[in-house]
């Protein structure tokens, strides 16, 4: 339902885009696009596509609010205060909120092909410190995993993964290492603000059987790559 949402507002933008790029070049308006701060819709509309594509999420949260803090400056509506002497402070604001929410909230989870919920599975954190996980020869139903100013490995080489299994990871300020075998099939999906998240895995492919690795990745000034060994 999301992605059709998704789809809608980004296609009615595109249309209002166009028509007005069209009415300016035929003469029958004059509407500027530049307005003061107008270069702030790139951190803004991104993190509204987000939004509604994937729900409230620390990286979209603070896209949105510092384009929008960016784009007041840029009209002036906080007079001599200077924007960016907020921007850390909210940042670190948000940050914290999410460490506590990741510390006490059970994380909406995914579903199977059937509608069933896919299992949380184990909790891993590293919080100014490093943390491994190892599962060869284990069972593993799922992971959360979360890196501030630290780094998680978790090593899923030889795991025993009969079902799918999702793995909901967030980078802050920190990283991620997701290390699977060869021939195991993994999706991954990321936010990033100022960070990214790479796979070089074997994707599922349409119609295949056989378990998959779902990987949710947020990266805030961080990142999370999953490796193939």
């Amino acid at each position: 339902m999301r992605s059709k949402v998704v789809a809608v507002v980004v296609g009615v933008a595109l249309v209002a885009l166009g028509v007005i790029l069209s009415g300016n070049a035929l003469g029958w308006w004059s509407a500027d696009l530049f307005f003061d701060g107008w270069w702030t819709l790139f951190l803004i509309v991104p993190g509204l596509v987000s939004l509604l594509g994937q729900g409230p999420n620390l990286a979209n949260i603070i896209l949105i609010g510092v384009g929008a803090l960016l784009l007041a400056d840029a009209q002036q509506a906080f007079g001599d205060i200077s924007v960016w002497s907020l921007i850390m402070p909210l940042i670190l604001v948000a940050v914290g909120a999410t460490v506590v929410w990741k510390g006490v909230a059970t994380p909406k989870l995914p579903v199977d092909s059937e509608g069933r919920p896919l299992p949380a599975g184990s909790q891993v954190s590293a919080v100014f410190s490093g943390s491994t996980a190892a599962y060869n020869g284990l069972p593993f139903t799922g992971a959360t995993t979360l890196a501030v100013f630290g780094g998680v490995d978790l090593d899923l080489r030889g795991a025993i993964i009969e079902n799918d299994v999702v793995i909901d990871a967030t980078s802050l300020f920190g990283g991620t290492d997701i290390i699977v075998s060869p021939g195991t099939k993994v999706e991954l999906t990321s936010v990033g603000v100022f960070g990214g998240s790479d796979s070089n895995a074997e994707p599922p492919q349409p119609g295949a059987t056989g378990p998959v690795v779902h990987v949710r990745s947020t990266a805030v000034f961080g990142g999370l790559e999953v490796k193939v060994k």
